[in-house]
C-alpha cells in the first residue's frame, strides 16, 4: 500500500533531522525533499513541533517493542544481543530525539509522560539480563552491584550521541556513533564475564556493528505525492 503524503512527510522529516540535526532543517528543505510545496506541507503540519509530535508517536511504538524483549533462558547472550540490536535501531532511526534536545527544547507531552516508565522498564530489562547471565554462570556480579551496572550501561548507551555532538565529534549517520556506544558499554562487562561468554558477546556485537547496526537511512530520496 502506497504511503500517504502525511506519512512521507513524517518519514522524510525524521531522516533529515537525523542526518542534518533538527535545528538545521527548514520547512523549505523538507518540502523540497518530499517533493511538495511548502503550502502543502503546512496543510499537513503547521510547525516543526507538530512534526516532532508525529515522529514521537512512532518512536513510542518502537520503544514499546524493544522493552518487550526479555532474557531467553536457552541462550541468554543471544537474547541480550537481540535487545541491544533493538535498542541500537531505536537510537539509529530516532537519532535526533536522543541527540538534539538542545535544538527542539522540551520533549513532547506524550514522551514526557512516558519517560519515567521508559527508564524504569529499561532499568528492569538490563537488570534482568544481568541476573540471567549471573544465574547461568556467565557473569560474576553480586546482587548489590546489578542495578549500578544496569544504570551505567543505560547512561553510556543513551547519552553517547549527545556527548559526541557536544564534544564536536561525528554523530550523524554513517559515523559509527551508535555502534560505538553499544560496544563501549561492553567495557563494563568484559572483566566480569567468563572468557567464553565474553568472546561470544564481543563477537556477536562485532558482527552487528559491521552489518545489523549500519544506518539504513543512507540518503533521503524524493518521494512522489
Amino acid at each position: 500500500m502506497a504511503a500517504t503524503t502525511r506519512e512521507k512527510i513524517v518519514d522524510t522529516a525524521r531522516q533529515l533531522f537525523n542526518r542534518l540535526h533538527y535545528g538545521h532543517v527548514t520547512t523549505a528543505m523538507l518540502a523540497e525533499a518530499v517533493g511538495i510545496s511548502e503550502g502543502n506541507l503546512w496543510y499537513h503540519f503547521k510547525t516543526k513541533r507538530d512534526l516532532l509530535e508525529a515522529i514521537t508517536e512512532r518512536f513510542l511504538e518502537r520503544n514499546a517493542a524493544r522493552l518487550g524483549i526479555r532474557p531467553d533462558g536457552k541462550d541468554v547472550i543471544a537474547s541480550y544481543v537481540r535487545y541491544l540490536e533493538a535498542l541500537a535501531g531505536e537510537l539509529r532511526d530516532f537519532r535526533f530525539l536522543y541527540r538534539d534536545q538542545a535544538d527542539y527544547g522540551a520533549h513532547t507531552d506524550a514522551l514526557e509522560e512516558r519517560l519515567p516508565d521508559i527508564y524504569r522498564q529499561s532499568l528492569e530489562n538490563f537488570c534482568d539480563f544481568f541476573r540471567a547471565m549471573r544465574d547461568h554462570g556467565l557473569l560474576d556480579v553480586g546482587e548489590d552491584e546489578i542495578e549500578d551496572l544496569a544504570i551505567n550501561s543505560i547512561i553510556i548507551i543513551r547519552y553517547q550521541l549527545e556527548y559526541l555532538r557536544e564534544s564536536g565529534q561525528a554523530d550523524t549517520e554513517g559515523s559509527g556513533a551508535v555502534s560505538r556506544g553499544i560496544r563501549q558499554h561492553l567495557t563494563l562487562l568484559s572483566y566480569r564475564l567468563n572468557p567464553a561468554a565474553n568472546t561470544e558477546l564481543q563477537g556477536r556485537i562485532g558482527a552487528l556493528a559491521s552489518t545489523g547496526l549500519k544506518n539504513r537511512d543512507a540518503c533521503v530520496m524524493k518521494v512522489e505525492t
